[in-house]
């Protein structure tokens, strides 16, 4: 029988940290990160985005929606089981730690923005840092009059932005950490360590099983069922007719965890390691992990663009998914829940055999 030949990553833990002692950096933000990287998914949800080249910037996002102690004292919340109702009131903790850090990082911090509002019950609090500065750049504020919508960014060699929304009865926090990084000429990005990947899962995986796949999508598809369209884009003429090619690697429970960690290793090696200055984009979580270069915004009528791209995902059935997204001629289409979905034909989902219809929202887990 084969076995899968996947380096096994050890993950070591460098500490725990708690609300009253996060670190021991005077550095307000880095605590701040530390102490946020400790907690559960479900607390912070999360996600780094990679961008390549001859700058290499990381982006760390952290969000969470909390329930006011207000609300925590209903009889619904009080009837939650006792953990539940404890993880509720641990999030209220973390975003009074993350308006404290950034509160004590304006004092100290190369540049900061602040700005508070509250009005007929609605609040909102905005905070940019500029921490450090790269050689040779004026560090400046980027997309200062759309901070309402979403977030401000520094161009400098770290950074660090915070939102909070909130009413009487929930607050929502969105922060962002950001770092730039010089890497030297940027190169283009190289799919070889990711197609040896693929050729080694085959040889060395028993029962992967794989999928043509092929998504042809129209203008009516937009905005139809939910379930068909999660990535588009129009051809150069805006209109949304093309169809996307692939193939859909489904990996049995039984090796799952070790090739999603064998792959995750990969990205992090070939690319963040060994060649940070390629020009490619790479954005993880918990669950999911996407590489590849930045597509074009606009696709081609008469010219089929090849794609250098993968996703990858772990489900709830216990399987790990992988697509590889091949080429597309007109526009461009990607199933919102493209784990199971391996075509789209005539305004309808084709899935994988055995696999799951969408709810209600549109989401197959």
């Amino acid at each position: 029988m084969k076995k899968a030949l996947f380096l096994l990553v050890a993950s070591t833990l460098l500490g725990s940290c708690t609300s009253e002692k996060i670190s021991s950096s005077s550095d307000p933000i880095e605590n701040l990160v530390s102490y946020l990287d400790s907690k559960d998914f479900d607390q912070t949800h999360k996600r780094i985005r990679y961008e390549g080249g001859a700058i290499l910037k990381t982006n760390t996002e952290y969000y969470c929606i909390v329930a006011t102690p207000e609300v925590l004292k209903s009889k619904e919340y009080q009837d939650l089981p006792k953990e539940l109702l404890q993880e509720k009131k641990e999030n209220i903790e973390i975003q009074d730690s993350c308006l404290r850090a950034f509160r004590w990082g304006c004092t100290s911090a190369r540049h900061c923005y602040h700005k508070e509002s509250h009005v007929l019950d609605k609040d909102t609090v905005v905070y940019a840092l500029a921490l450090d500065g790269m050689d040779g750049e004026r560090i400046e504020l980027q997309g200062a009059d759309s901070y309402q919508d979403y977030f401000i960014g520094f161009k400098a060699a770290r950074a660090a932005t915070l939102k909070v929304k909130g009413t009487k009865q929930y607050s929502e926090w969105q922060m962002q950490y950001i770092t730039r990084e010089e890497k030297g000429r940027e190169e283009p990005f190289n799919m070889r360590p990711l197609d040896d990947f693929i050729k080694n899962l085959m040889e060395n995986v028993d029962s992967v099983k794989v999928y043509e796949t092929s998504y042809e999508i129209t203008n009516e598809d937009l905005g139809g069922n939910p379930s068909l369209v999660g990535e588009a884009a129009p051809d150069e003429e805006r209109t949304w007719i093309g169809k996307t090619t692939g193939h859909l690697y489904v990996v049995p429970e039984s090796a799952a965890k070790d090739v999603e960690e064998g792959l995750r290793f990969c990205v992090k090696n070939d690319y963040l390691g060994l060649n940070p200055n390629q020009k490619f984009f790479i954005t993880m979580d918990g669950k999911e992990l996407v590489i590849g270069r930045n597509e074009p915004l606009t696709f081609s009528i008469n010219e089929t663009v090849k794609h250098q791209q993968l996703y990858a995902q772990r489900s709830v059935d216990g399987h790990f998914y992988i697509l590889v997204l091949d080429e597309t001629t007109g526009a461009y289409c990607l199933p919102r829940c493209w784990k199971h979905i391996i075509q789209i034909k005539d305004h309808k989902e084709i899935l994988i055999p055995g696999g799951h219809q969408p709810n209600k929202d549109g989401w197959i887990d």
